[in-house]
């Protein structure tokens, strides 16, 4: 089943899902990559929307220089019959002898010259002709060809580029979760640091007797750390996920809403020169 073209109605959707706090960071990365990879579609429908447009231009413009040179050829022949007439009315007139009259001779002779004059042109002309088509021939066979190597040319870039986004999000994670282990063990371990220091300077007696074991004189921050592990440190660790992630994830989404706007541009040209519609262009290719 292919994957749905990227609109702006995602976008708006995952705007909306980067001010929701309940959205774990996690899962808009997840949800970031699918923007991104439906936006790939967007990219090779373009491709493909290019490249059938400008064949078609091209197919089109082929037919109509064919069409120019088969009228021309028609007409030609219809030249080269009327010629093929004379020249019988000319053998007709031979049929039985050389005519004694001089003046009737003049006629047959001056035909005869006019004829092999028409007969050279007519060559001439089916020559050029000839001469012209395989010309489109191989002009058509070189733009076809210009045309396939333009689509590679276009297919190469268009997926390093998505892999290039796809690595730099994995890597952006990456060093995002790496940040928020660090702060987050800070968090984690300084809250119960504060609360011992705290009770220390109010002068909280040690467990036992033993004031100089340190175990018994901070337990306070063993209490407090596992308190803050079992119940803060989950918020914590979201908290500072949320507070590190969502400007990347904005500045993404700001990327994506550009790429989107330039797709939906490009687009726009392409119909505009070829004079076809995408919508038109989707029809033809599911049916």
């Amino acid at each position: 089943m292919p994957i749905t073209s990227l609109s702006e109605t995602d976008l708006e959707a995952y705007r909306n899902d980067l001010s929701n706090p309940e959205k774990s960071t996690g899962e808009l990365f997840i949800k970031l990559n699918g923007l991104y990879q439906r936006f790939a579609g967007n990219e090779q429908l373009l491709t493909d929307f290019e490249y059938v447009s400008e064949l078609n231009t091209l197919e089109n413009n082929y037919a109509s220089k064919k069409e120019h040179y088969t009228k021309e050829i028609s007409e030609l022949k219809r030249q080269f019959k009327q010629l093929d007439n004379r020249i019988v009315a000319a053998e007709q007139k031979l049929r039985h002898g050389i005519p004694e009259d001089l003046m009737v001779m003049d006629k047959i002779i001056a035909e005869q010259e006019s004829i092999v004059e028409d007969q050279e042109k007519l060559n001439n002309a089916e020559t050029y002709i000839v001469e012209q088509v395989r010309k489109i021939d191989i002009e058509h066979g070189k733009d076809l060809q210009k045309l396939e190597q333009q689509q590679n040319n276009r297919s190469t870039p268009f997926q390093s580029k998505f892999s290039a986004f796809n690595e730099q999000m994995k890597l952006a994670e990456k060093r995002i979760t790496l940040k928020v282990s660090a702060f987050s063990l800070v968090a984690i371990v300084g809250i119960p640091l504060i609360i011992d220091t705290i009770f220390v300077w109010l002068g909280m007696p040690a467990l036992g007797k033993n004031a100089n074991n340190l175990i018994l004189t901070h337990y306070m921050f063993l209490i407090s750390l596992i308190l803050v592990e079992l119940f803060m440190a989950d918020k914590i660790r979201s908290r500072i996920s949320r507070m590190l992630s969502i400007s990347y994830l904005k500045d993404s989404l700001s990327n994506l809403n550009n790429l989107l706007a330039e797709n939906k541009n490009q687009i726009f040209k392409v119909e505009t020169s070829h004079k076809i519609r995408l919508a038109d262009f989707t029809r033809n290719a599911e049916s």
